[in-house]
């Protein structure tokens, strides 16, 4: 995976957690602990993706 397309799916999961955040049909816990994966998830990916950017193309995993 190239690092705008982790970026991307970075930011879809940002916008997920926000707009989830409002649902009506679940109690405090579930939206709170919904957001957190989300918000922790597109933190992940944006990392990776710097990480991605910072290392020589020959040592990039494969796969």
């Amino acid at each position: 995976m190239d690092p705008e397309t982790m970026r991307t799916i970075a930011q879809l999961a940002r916008s997920r957690a926000e707009r989830g955040s409002a649902a009506a049909n679940r109690d405090g816990l579930e939206r709170l602990g919904a957001e957190r994966a989300l918000r922790q998830l597109a933190a992940d990916l944006d990392a990776t993706a710097e990480e991605f950017e910072r290392r020589p193309q020959n040592f990039r995993p494969r796969g």
